[in-house]
């Protein structure tokens, strides 16, 4: 499952082995990566103040979903997350395509307003399209990384299991190992 809410909180990307953390919103390119993979288009380049307010949300996305892993998303959080979604509102349009009739959303301008309601409404279509106890955070203390648990069981305990579920699986075996 992709979901453009998890691709951004994931933006705060840390080295599965704890060595470092890299900030891709403060990485060049990265930002313009971003809105090209999610289709959005914005009418000027991100500023020092831009950049603060989408680490912001960031930072209360993932508050969000470890308050999911406890239990449920505080007051709060919702009424946050509700007033960024209020910063860009939208019309609706009727649209054609063949044969084949859609209703779009249009907001009344595409700036950064608009991608950080994109951003948050793509966090709240998760939670109400899909089972919020499968948003979790990787069980390598050193990741933390984000990610939707698509196994049959919900047992996913980590992001990837070739990167952190292997060294974690590593890890285990050496400290039982290494007494005897």
């Amino acid at each position: 499952m992709d979901a453009m809410c998890v691709d951004f909180i994931n933006s705060e990307f840390r080295d599965f082995r704890g060595r470092w953390v890299r900030d891709d919103l403060q990485q060049p390119g990265w930002l313009e990566r971003f809105l090209t993979r999610w289709k959005l288009v914005v009418d000027s380049p991100a500023d020092e103040a831009t950049i603060k307010e989408l680490i912001v949300l960031r930072a209360l996305l993932r508050r969000a979903i470890e308050e999911l892993a406890a239990g449920q998303v505080s007051d709060n959080n919702l009424a946050a997350l509700n007033t960024i979604m209020l910063k860009a509102p939208v019309a609706r349009q009727l649209a054609r395509e063949g044969e084949e009739y859609r209703l779009e959303l249009v907001p009344p301008g595409k700036d950064w307003n608009w991608v950080q309601a994109e951003i948050a409404a793509s966090f709240a279509a998760l939670l109400t399209n899909y089972d919020p106890r499968r948003l979790k955070i990787c069980q390598n203390p050193h990741c933390l990384g984000i990610f939707y648990d698509e196994s049959k069981s919900r047992t996913q305990r980590y992001c990837t299991p070739d990167k952190c579920g292997n060294l974690m699986k590593a890890r285990r075996f050496r400290i039982r190992h290494k007494h005897t």
